[in-house]
């Protein structure tokens, strides 16, 4: 190469680019040229024609390149009580749940937890996530320490027993909202439980540090007959109108799950651009239901996928969730055109993005976006051979097949190998809180 061309950090060489640009290209015997943390250039490998040197090249021979995966919704900390409770109601869950955590939950524990949930996530694919949970600071820095990409913020609620692990100090909310509004990797927001878990204070709070900071809102709403009814009695209202009625629906608000949605709210979320975290694992594990997902997205609803938490899930693939998206919806509307694989893939990328209010920077592999990449084996038995790479990528794909991840252009996996976090280190310590869970 001659003096004139650009150094750059990487260049992804030679695999097949998945890019979920607007046009939704595909590069066969691609590049992607990585500089600074972002995407430089992706096109055809033999377009390259001398125009960069880079520091390091990455042979992808063989391999699908595509955007990192972006889970909309989940509960990090709570891999800790992966398969504790099982076979029960969300009310019944919870009240189980809870009582656990009381006794475990701290800032050392919640610490531990993230990184399990965080190797799992890097393992799959995920390069960012929303998380809800307490301890929130102590997360974010967890998060930031293994170089994965986070959506997080202070989390209001009321419920009696936990005051002190719950949000209830708006100055405490606007020190964190503060201290990371500028910090790389980490997307400030604001979160609430729920109508069922917070009061009309709480809510009006949570709507003046929305709208004065121009933030993400995100809560869980509609996710169960029992959570309908409790809202009814509380507020006199559904879910969504309880929301509504406080100015918490919007084009920055994330509602979860949404199982139990009358055709009147699909439309007001539609009107205003509400998104929509469809979390069908946690849904049909907990007997809460199955999301209208099909009808949301023809009414024009933005939905991206979640994971909720491990101990409702039980794992934090968002290949597996995605796959049991698209069957589940087949299946309840007996039409196998709905939700086909282009657009769940979709879901799990740009249209994840915009549920986070980040698909100006995520989301799709294009020049000047941030270099949040999955790198995918495609040579796996069980992606041979290939006809179509959204169908694979939907139907076929499981977290094994992932080979190499990146955030912001920082390697975190490469080759099956964790860089960032000691996978055997954090096991270990989980195993010794398992041991404190068995005693309760």
């Amino acid at each position: 190469m001659d003096g004139s061309a650009k150094p750059v950090d990487m260049i992804l060489f030679r695999g097949t680019v998945i890019t979920m640009n607007q046009s939704r290209d595909i590069f066969q015997n691609a590049a992607v040229v990585i500089n600074a943390g972002k995407i430089d250039w992706v096109g055809n490998a033999n377009d390259l024609d001398g125009k960069y040197t880079a520091k390091e090249i990455i042979d992808c021979s063989g391999k699908v390149v595509i955007p990192g995966l972006i889970n909309v919704h989940g509960h990090w900390a709570m891999t800790l009580f992966r398969g504790l409770v099982d076979d029960c109601t969300l009310e019944n869950w919870l009240a189980k749940i809870w009582k656990v955590e009381a006794e475990i939950i701290s800032p050392e524990t919640v610490v531990v937890g993230a990184q399990l949930g965080i190797l799992e996530m890097i393992k799959s694919g995920t390069t960012c996530a929303a998380d809800m949970y307490w301890y929130y600071p102590e997360t974010t820095e967890t998060a930031r320490t293994a170089g994965f990409r986070i959506v997080n913020g202070p989390s209001f609620a009321d419920i009696q027993g936990f005051e002190e692990y719950w949000n209830t100090n708006d100055q405490i909310a606007v020190d964190y909202l503060d201290t990371y509004q500028d910090v790389p990797l980490v997307h400030c927001c604001i979160q609430a439980h729920s109508a069922y878990t917070t009061n009309p204070s709480i809510l009006e709070s949570v709507a003046k540090i929305y709208h004065d900071r121009n933030l993400l809102f995100i809560t869980h709403a509609s996710e169960s007959k029992g959570e309908l009814e409790l809202v009814q009695l509380k507020y006199d209202q559904r879910p969504i109108e309880v929301l509504d009625s406080f100015g918490l629906l919007g084009s920055r608000t994330l509602l979860a799950h949404c199982v139990h949605l009358s055709d009147e709210e699909i439309a007001r979320l539609a009107e205003t651009n509400t998104s929509v975290a469809h979390c069908p694992s946690s849904n049909l594990k907990l007997s809460s239901g199955i999301a209208r997902v099909s009808d949301m997205v023809k009414q024009g609803v933005n939905v991206g996928v979640g994971t909720d938490g491990a101990a409702s899930n039980n794992d934090l693939d968002l290949f597996h969730e995605a796959q049991l998206a698209a069957l589940v919806q087949k299946g309840v509307t007996g039409d196998p055109r709905v939700l086909p694989a282009e657009k769940v893939f979709s879901m799990l990328t740009i249209d994840g993005a915009q549920a986070l209010g980040l698909s100006d920077c995520i989301g799709s592999i294009e020049k000047g976006k941030m270099a949040d990449i999955a790198i995918i084996d495609f040579d796996a038995a069980n992606l041979v051979p290939c006809y179509d790479y959204y169908s694979h990528l939907i139907y076929a794909t499981s977290p094994a097949d992932v080979s190499d991840v990146m955030v912001h252009g920082r390697m975190l996996m490469k080759a099956r190998r964790m860089l960032t976090l000691n996978e055997d280190k954090v096991k270990a310590k989980v195993k010794e809180i398992e041991y404190q869970v068995r005693k309760i």
